[in-house]
């Protein structure tokens, strides 16, 4: 197997969901390919420096929703395949690793599959609960999942710039030659993309990219490295801060600063958010607020769903995460290491650290959203 410049010569390449999952309530509606861990999906990361379309095994309680998304990637029995984790950065040590895999080998990290080579057969199994990978195996010291919201945190400067180099090295910069107004740093305007008078590109630390139909609105500061991508929104006067990804059809004001928005969210009004994730179809209202430090300036510890137990993140920063299709309320204070679970509707200024999905939380009461009703909001 070798990459001959950006494009894979090898097996079919497929994401795989590893059998324990580890983004909480961020897992429930997409596959790990489809997480965005910088400023690209494992899908679009595949695509854009291998030059191939990756096949998807998700994760059983996501099948049916995946291959309804994405027809055409389902594996396919009896291929010969490069198996990767759905997780897996793509940095460039990783690459080089997996470019030495033979048949039947794989390359692990803390005993769980980083890549492999296998049958189409074997990474069904696998990804059941019901078998391993590779009759040969090799550890790889360095970071190569983003398996958490507080790794993918970790992880974000080294993925984001890598995936800022793809973004930049295959699109267009805008006809004007837009460059920063402070440091060296590549800046990439891309030609369908507005920037309004006043709009200040900071590059000193980092690139910055702008894809196409994204409009950031007069006064706004963009800090690299950070992606706004394709139409996204940004309002006036807004910071966005280093190692921020604001995701496809994202509306975004205030400040925030090393965070991923997925896509179609709105969190458009004054009020921070910082280290964290936010889902798809995400409402924050005005003024709404999410600590990402601790009084004691200790370490962040985090329960992913009310059922979970508490995990240490290692990290001094983290705001924590917002799951797909949840609504948090106008002057809402986000306490540090927060997880709102899929379709909660938070209606309170002083949310509990974990509310569960599809929660209906108000200052009376906490009870469960009727379906019919989320169902009228999803739609």
């Amino acid at each position: 197997m070798q990459l001959d410049g950006s494009t894979w010569r090898g097996p079919a390449v497929a994401l795989f969901d590893a059998p324990i999952r580890g983004m909480g309530p961020l897992d429930d509606l997409r596959s790990s390919g489809e997480h965005r861990l910088g400023a690209l999906t494992g899908v679009e990361r595949i695509r854009l420096a291998w030059g191939v379309q990756p096949s998807i095994e998700a994760a059983p309680s996501v099948r049916a929703v995946v291959a309804e998304r994405l027809p055409a990637s389902v594996v396919q029995d009896g291929r010969d395949l490069l198996a990767l984790n759905g997780c897996c950065t793509l940095l460039p040590a990783v690459q080089r690793a997996i470019a030495d895999l033979g048949p039947g080998e794989a390359i692990m990290q803390g005993g769980t599959v980083v890549a492999a080579r296998c049958t189409a057969n074997e990474l069904r199994d696998h990804v059941s609960g019901a078998g391993s990978l590779g009759s040969r195996s090799t550890a790889f010291d360095g970071p190569a999942l983003a398996s958490t919201p507080w790794s993918t945190l970790d992880l974000l400067p080294a993925t984001l710039a890598h995936d800022l180099e793809l973004l930049i090295g295959h699109g267009s910069a805008s006809a004007g030659g837009r460059r920063a107004d402070l440091g060296d740093h590549p800046v990439q305007i891309a030609p369908s993309a507005t920037i309004c008078p006043g709009v200040i590109i900071d590059a000193s630390q980092g690139s910055v990219v702008v894809a196409e139909g994204a409009t950031v609105r007069p006064g706004a500061i963009l800090v690299g490295p950070c992606a706004v991508l394709a139409g996204a929104w940004i309002a006036e006067r807004a910071v966005i801060k280093a190692n921020s990804v604001i995701g496809p059809r994202c509306k975004v004001g205030g400040e925030v600063g090393s965070v991923i928005v997925h896509g179609n969210s709105n969190k458009v009004h004054d009020g921070h958010l910082g280290d964290c994730l936010v889902g798809e179809w995400v409402n924050i209202g005005a003024g709404a607020t999410g600590s990402n430090l601790l009084n004691t300036y200790g370490e962040v510890t985090t329960r992913l769903e009310p059922s979970s137990s508490v995990e240490r993140t290692g990290r001094i920063f983290y705001g924590g995460i917002v799951a797909d299709h949840a609504k948090v309320g106008i002057m809402a204070a986000i306490t540090t290491g927060s997880s709102f679970g899929t379709g909660a509707m938070i209606a309170c200024d002083r949310p509990p650290a974990c509310v569960d999905r599809f929660a209906w939380l108000t200052p009376e009461r906490m009870a469960r959203y009727r379906w019919d009703r989320f169902e009228q909001t999803m739609r």
